[in-house]
């Protein structure tokens, strides 16, 4: 229209000049998309030779989800993920396995492994989730899908986990220090070393200091850190956390440890302390990824929790109804949360 005639010859001044600069690249016949309910331009593109996976799915933060291979911008999306619901599993599988121009091996495989693995999985223990710790994190823990209970000092069972957020070990005392040696899974969520020797049969050091990103290789399926990547603990807001430095198998700097001979994981980013309410984008992505990574982690330690995906399979959506916003995700789409605006990724 004619405002936006105006915009592109750089008449009017009523729009700021990032706006102006966007409305004349749609005017002048840049592609745009419907993006999570938001308008959003897209650049060109010159061909999709060599493309492995198409649509990539981002990580959920909420529920069991595996991530089998990570891509696309800051390894915020998956191209095969695994979900894992009540006794079941689902398998997406995003790679372009079919509707190649050619014979490709590598796709030819990768169908035939995905085919083998859905045939022989087998369903891992549903443990109860207890905490013990601030009240924000047991907020944080139901709202990513888990049912946890706050932990009343009673005797612990085989088939819970035990989730230690700050200010909980000066409430446990030594009382699970049996049942930890017995087998007993814990996952400690920003302990300080005295803290969380206060209730662990062993001690564990930590010291006080920045943390911004680690780099570590893939690890294997029967790791407590399996389908964690570096993108997961990648601080873009730094700041001093508690590393890992004795008393535990630590990765990178002492983000993450895990105890020898016993079930104790250590999470030293807090998701739920990291408030981007304010708007900066820096702190959000903090935020999701970490979130990720704390359910990521008490999956792998046999935490139930629950999706909508298996009655949504059953049921299409309406024109209307926005999805994504319910169930698989802990922050509402902004239009800067899409990182394909203005790259060719």
């Amino acid at each position: 229209d004619e405002e936006h005639l105006r915009n592109w010859r750089g008449e009017s001044t009523t729009l700021p000049p990032r706006l102006t600069y966007e409305i004349s690249k749609q005017f002048m016949g840049v592609p745009a998309v419907t993006w999570a309910g938001i308008p959003v331009p897209r650049l060109w593109r010159c061909g999709n030779r060599g493309n492995v996976a198409s649509a990539l799915i981002e990580k959920p933060a909420c529920g069991s989800f595996l991530p089998v291979l990570d891509g696309g911008y800051a390894l915020q999306y998956t191209g095969l993920l695994e979900h894992r619901a009540g006794r079941g599993m689902i398998l997406f599988c995003q790679t372009d396995v079919t509707g190649r121009s050619e014979t490709d091996p590598a796709a030819e495989i990768l169908a035939a492994n995905i085919l083998r693995y859905v045939a022989e999985w087998k369903p891992g223990p549903a443990r109860q989730v207890l905490y013990a710790g601030e009240p924000a994190g047991i907020d944080h823990l139901r709202a990513a899908g888990f049912q946890p209970a706050r932990y009343d000092g009673g005797k612990l069972t085989s088939d819970q986990v035990l989730v230690v957020g700050p200010g909980g070990g000066r409430e446990l005392g030594k009382r699970i220090a049996a049942w930890v040696k017995g087998g007993g899974h814990v996952l400690c969520v920003g302990l300080e070393g005295g803290e969380a020797s206060a209730f662990l049969p062993f001690k564990v050091t930590t010291v006080k200091a920045e943390h911004i990103a680690a780099h570590f290789e893939p690890f294997g399926l029967d790791s407590p850190f399996a389908g964690v990547s570096p993108a997961e603990v990648h601080n873009r807001c730094p700041r001093d956390i508690p590393l890992v430095t004795r008393g535990a198998g630590f990765v990178g700097d002492g983000v993450l440890a895990a105890a020898q001979g016993a079930a104790v994981v250590f999470c030293q980013l807090v998701p739920w302390q990291f408030d981007y309410a304010r708007g900066q984008m820096n702190i959000k992505r903090t935020y999701r990824k970490i979130s990720c990574l704390l359910s990521r982690l008490l999956a792998n330690l046999g935490a139930a929790c629950t999706t909508p995906i298996p009655e949504r399979l059953t049921k299409p959506a309406g024109v209307d109804e926005k999805r994504w916003l319910e169930g698989l995700y802990l922050d509402t789409p902004e239009e800067w949360d899409d990182p394909y605006r203005f790259f060719r990724w």
